[in-house]
Formats: structure tokens, C-alpha cells, sequence
């Protein structure tokens, strides 16, 4: 791939301001496609403009999420979809009134490390 440009004079500047692009463009495609954005299907403005709210503060969650995984690393072994999926299996169970939380596994430790999470909760 070849980029040009008369504003931008440094490589390593043009590969970040492509890849922040790229991130805001994928940010859209999930509000479009994961968050069902692509026809609103709402009886009223209003209720409009609270559906994407909503979706606004998800893709704030969704950009921060991707932030720190990439910070930490995370990507060279998971996905966004299989850290996710791995979160899902934690569990948490009352017994005769007493709370039981399911044990973690070392890749759950290590998505709670990067989060800054402290497990149990």
C-alpha cells in the first residue's frame, strides 16, 4: 500500500493516523452491524435519539476495551470476540445463602490484570 500526502512527512505519523481511522471506521461498522444501527426501527425521535445515545456510550466502551488490549498486548493471543467469550464462562452461585464464585482461569487473570481488576469481586 502506498499513502500520499503533502501534510505528513513522517512514516510512523501516516501509519497512526491510518490506523486511528481505521479503528473510527470499524467503531461505526460495529454501531451498523453488532449494535443493529443499520435501520433504527423506533416509533419516535425521541426514542431515536435514546437508541443512539446508547449506541454512543457502547462504542465508548467498545474503543476502550480495544485501548487496552492493545496497550497490553492482548491481541498477539486473543481476539476482542474470544476475550469476551472468556468472560462470559465466569460464574457466580448462592448456596444455601452463601455467594460461591467460580475459579478463574490464567487467561481470565490475565484480561483482569490488564483491566486493573481485582478478582473475586
Amino acid at each position: 500500500m502506498v499513502a500520499v500526502s503533502n501534510f505528513i512527512t513522517d512514516a510512523e505519523e501516516a501509519i497512526k493516523i491510518y490506523r486511528t481511522k481505521d479503528v473510527v471506521e470499524k467503531g461505526f461498522l460495529r454501531l451498523k452491524n453488532c449494535l443493529d444501527f443499520a435501520r433504527p426501527r423506533v416509533p419516535t425521535d425521541n426514542t431515536v435519539q435514546n437508541k443512539v445515545f446508547i449506541g454512543f456510550i457502547a462504542l465508548i466502551l467498545i474503543a476502550h476495551i480495544h485501548k487496552v488490549t492493545d496497550e497490553h498486548k492482548l491481541y498477539r493471543t486473543l481476539t476482542m470476540k474470544k476475550m469476551i467469550r472468556r468472560l462470559e464462562t465466569l460464574r457466580v452461585q448462592y448456596i444455601n445463602g452463601k455467594r460461591v464464585q467460580c475459579p478463574i482461569t490464567a487467561e481470565q487473570k490475565i484480561i483482569f490484570s490488564a483491566f486493573d481488576v481485582a478478582w473475586p469481586l
